[in-house]
């Protein structure tokens, strides 16, 4: 009989802390505050001249971040990230995405961060309003909106 409440305690002790952890917070960032923007407000951050991305960071903690950008059709580049995944939601215009294959040109801008004038050996499709596309970390990928256009999508990026 002893035998088995020993048994028994040490389960819980075991258990114990896989309890408590389930009680606690999921992280040790403070919670976010209610944000609201209108359309008019988002585009407004992100509808800037000149070529290339114009990004908004809505959210930026250590392993997520939200963006909203808006690209044009010049001046764009290839990009991979060693350590972000990105959760893309286009919401206006049309863009060929090219992704996988290798940059070209390559350059370290960042730390786990390279960006080149393109890409070789990739895959292309064209992404419209409404689409989703996920980007795992590692993979190069370039978006070139149709000439003439802009693109306006939000990303959630995650560390991996």
């Amino acid at each position: 009989m002893l035998h088995r409440i020993a048994i028994v305690f040490a389960a819980l002790a075991l258990l114990a802390p896989a309890a408590n952890a389930q009680g606690a917070p999921p992280h040790n960032q403070p919670a976010e505050s209610f944000k609201f923007l209108s359309a008019k407000d988002v585009a407004a951050l992100t509808d800037k001249p000149g070529p290339g991305a114009k990004t908004a960071y809505l959210g930026d903690h250590e392993n997520y971040y939200v963006e909203y950008a808006t690209r044009s059709d010049a001046g764009n580049e290839a990009e991979v990230h060693a350590h972000w995944s990105h959760y893309m939601n286009i919401l206006s215009g049309e863009a060929v995405l090219t992704y996988g294959g290798t940059v070209t040109n390559p350059r370290d801008t960042g730390p786990g961060q390279v960006r080149g004038s393109g890409i070789t050996g990739g895959k292309s499709m064209t992404l419209h309003a409404g689409d989703y596309v996920q980007i795992p970390a590692g993979m190069p990928h370039m978006l070139n909106p149709t000439k003439g256009t802009k693109l306006h999508y939000v990303v959630f990026n995650t560390r991996q």
